[in-house]
C-alpha cells in the first residue's frame, strides 16, 4: 500500500519543504502591501521596546536568560524570519508571551514555570515568532490606513446625509477589519508557529498538549490564564486547527520533546521565584508590624546626651517608686 500526505495545491503556507526561504508577510486584503517598510517596522519595535522596560521587571539571570535565548533563536533559525530577534524574560506570572514590531520579543516567566517540557515552551515562542515573521502588528496599522485612504471619495459624495452615511458605514467596516484580522493572523500564527516548530525538531504535538492544558487549569482556577484568553482566540478551535496541520507535516523518526537543561532552567526559576517571593512576604510582614510608642514624661525633653549650662549631665531622674502604708516612717512612743 503507498501512503501520501494529503494534497497540499493552493493551500497558504502549504510549501513546508520551503520553510526559511518563503515570503508570508500579510498582504493587505489579500492584495496590497504592507505600508510600513521592513525598516521602519524594525525602528517602531525598538521604540516601543524601549518604553515597555522603562517600567517591566526583567529576568537578568545568566543561566534563565540564556538559556531561553537559545530556544527562541534555534526556532528562529528554522522559521521564515527576516530579522534578527532580541529575546528576553519577563518577571510575571501571568502566562503568556508577546512581541513587538521587528522581533522584540518578551516570554513571561509564567510561561516557563506552566510549560512541560522544552518543546511546550518552543511552541508558545513558536507561535509569537509567527506573529513577526508574518508581520501581523504593522499589517494591522496599514489596512487601516488603506480604509482611511479609501474613505477620501467620500468627501466628493453630495450632500450632507450621503456623506456622513458613507463614513460611519466606513467607520464600521474599519472596526470589524480590524477584529476580523486579528482572528486571522492569530490562525495564521498558530498554522506557522507549528510548522516552525516541527521544523526545528520538536514534537508538533505540544503545541496542542501546552494548548489543553491552558484549557484544564482556566476550568480548575477560573481567571488564572486571563491575560492568555484575553489574547488568544478558543482554545478548542486552536486545538482543531493544530490538529488539522499535523496531518500536512511528514513524520518524522525522532522529535524533541524535552531536554536536562530545561528541566535544569525551570527549578533554578522556581528557586529564585520561591525566594523573591519569601522575600516581598518577609518585607510585606515587616511593614504591617506594631510599633510601641513611649511617653515621654514632663521636662524630660534632655536626651540623654545633652548638658546643662556648665558642661555637665544633668543627673538622671530616679524611678518612681510605689509608697505602701506599712512602710511609712514609725511614729515615736510614749514611755
Amino acid at each position: 500500500m503507498l501512503f501520501c500526505m494529503p494534497g497540499t495545491a493552493g493551500r497558504k503556507h502549504g510549501d513546508i519543504q520551503n520553510i526559511g526561504n518563503r515570503n508570508v508577510t500579510s498582504r493587505i486584503f489579500g492584495v496590497f502591501p504592507n505600508w510600513i517598510s521592513l525598516e521602519k517596522e524594525v525602528t517602531l519595535g525598538a521604540q516601543l521596546a524601549a518604553e515597555f522596560e522603562q517600567t517591566a521587571r526583567l529576568i537578568e539571570d545568566p543561566v534563565i536568560a540564556q538559556y531561553i535565548d537559545r530556544v527562541g533563536q534555534n526556532v528562529v533559525k528554522h522559521s521564515d524570519a527576516k530579522v534578527p530577534f532580541h529575546i528576553k524574560v519577563v518577571d510575571t506570572d501571568e502566562v503568556n508571551a508577546f512581541a513587538f514590531p521587528g522581533g522584540y520579543f518578551y516570554v513571561n516567566k509564567g510561561v516557563i514555570l506552566a510549560a512541560e517540557n522544552e518543546a511546550e515552551l518552543a511552541g508558545v515562542m513558536a507561535h509569537e515568532i509567527s506573529h513577526v515573521t508574518a508581520r501581523h502588528a504593522t499589517a494591522r496599522l496599514s489596512k487601516a490606513q488603506y480604509l482611511q485612504l479609501f474613505a477620501i471619495p467620500a468627501l466628493f459624495v453630495g450632500g450632507y446625509w450621503a456623506q456622513m452615511g458613507i463614513q460611519n458605514a466606513l467607520g464600521l467596516g474599519i472596526n470589524l477589519e480590524l477584529l476580523g484580522i486579528t482572528r486571522e493572523s492569530e490562525k495564521e500564527a498558530d498554522q506557522l508557529g507549528i510548522q516552525y516548530l516541527w521544523n526545528t525538531g520538536y514534537d508538533p504535538n505540544a503545541f496542542i498538549t501546552f494548548f489543553e492544558k491552558m484549557q484544564q487549569e482556566e476550568k480548575a482556577k477560573p481567571g488564572r490564564l486571563a491575560g492568555w484568553f484575553r489574547t488568544h482566540p478558543s482554545t478548542e478551535d486552536r486545538i482543531v486547527l493544530a490538529l488539522d496541520e499535523q496531518r500536512y507535516l511528514p513524520e518524522k523518526e525522532n522529535y524533541i520533546i524535552n531536554t536536562s537543561e530545561f528541566d535544569r532552567v525551570k527549578a533554578r526559576l522556581q528557586a529564585i521565584d520561591n525566594a523573591q517571593k519569601a522575600e516581598d512576604d518577609s518585607a510585606i510582614r515587616e511593614q504591617k508590624r506594631p510599633t510601641l510608642k513611649r511617653r515621654v514624661p514632663e521636662g524630660g525633653d534632655q536626651t540623654p546626651d545633652e548638658t546643662d549650662d556648665d558642661g555637665q549631665s544633668p543627673p538622671k531622674k530616679s524611678r518612681p517608686t510605689l509608697k505602701r502604708p506599712t512602710d511609712s516612717e514609725p511614729q515615736s512612743q510614749t514611755p
